[in-house]
């Protein structure tokens, strides 16, 4: 267990190789400046983050363990740099961010573009392949939301019977997204060293203020555009492949669901692991990177 926990305080921390780094900002089409970090040099991926509402920064391992590849990492609309004066439900509708991945894929100029989300980051991926399907080059999900709002009615029980007493506690007296994830932070891993281990991302500014907002509005929304993202899903033929722990709280059926949708779907399960594979004992960060990279490839 040393080792594990040695590998993963070695990812978390700087690099001695500095990576090249842009920033930039886009104008979205309600007039939102979108904020885009670049990391690495290489094949270009856009890697988008979970939440929804959720800041960028919890994936730097992937980018800093990944430097040759060059990770495009947008600030989703009303998180990290990409604030927001009013959040209201006519801003936070997954058309829109849709919307800003066209716009970006356009600023970038590439014909298709490789898709790599986590999360809700996954559902932003399948909901963007569903409308621009051509503009796909493939799509890599980890630790993937559903394609339907399905998994949410057991998503949060299979979280809380992971949770210990001093757990629970914590989570009952959180008043904000950022303090109830640190709470139930232990609920998406399999290791709960490497949960504990792993804990200052939470507290590195994974969720501002108005996350909950951008959350419960979001997910809203995606919940009612589910049958039209499905029937185009259906039609969709670009190569796709999903990387799931086996003890991930979104849960099997999920998985299943992505393929009886999209048939093409390459399905590698990484044993021992929960919903965040690079941050889990050395064994699964090890394989969630050789699989990353083979499909990448």
């Amino acid at each position: 267990m040393k080792r594990s926990l040695l590998f993963l305080w070695v990812l978390l921390c700087p690099q001695a190789v500095l990576l090249a780094q842009k920033n930039y900002v886009i104008q979205s089409a309600d007039n939102i400046s979108l904020h885009v970090n670049e990391y690495g040099r290489g094949k270009p991926v856009i890697l988008l983050a979970g939440g929804p509402g959720f800041n960028a920064s919890y994936l730097e391992p992937i980018w800093k363990a990944l430097p040759l590849y060059k990770f495009i990492v947008p600030d989703q609309r009303g998180t990290g740099q990409s604030a927001m004066r009013k959040i209201d439900s006519s801003q936070m509708v997954v058309s829109r961010y849709v919307d800003d991945l066209e716009l970006l894929r356009k600023h970038l100029h590439l014909e298709k573009v490789v898709l790599a989300g986590h999360s809700w980051g996954v559902m932003l991926a399948l909901a963007y392949a569903a409308k621009y399907p051509l503009n796909v080059d493939r799509l890599i999900l980890i630790g993937s939301g559903g394609i339907t709002p399905n998994f949410f009615k057991y998503f949060n029980s299979n979280i809380t019977m992971r949770l210990r007493d001093e757990d629970l506690a914590e989570s009952k007296v959180a008043n904000s997204l950022a303090l109830k994830m640190r709470a139930i932070w232990p609920g998406y891993f399999f290791h709960r060293e490497s949960a504990l281990a792993t804990r200052a991302l939470v507290d590195t500014n994974l969720a501002n203020h108005s996350a909950g907002m951008i959350n419960s509005l979001t997910l809203r929304n995606y919940n009612k555009t589910e049958k039209s993202r499905v029937e185009s899903l259906r039609k969709f033929k670009g190569p796709v492949y999903l990387i799931q722990g086996r003890q991930d709280p979104v849960g099997e059926s999920t998985v299943y669901e992505t393929k009886s949708i999209i048939p093409q779907t390459q399905i590698s399960f990484i044993e021992k692991c929960g919903h965040l594979p690079w941050l889990e004992d050395g064994v699964a960060a090890t394989q969630f990177y050789d699989l990353v990279k083979a499909f990448l490839e």
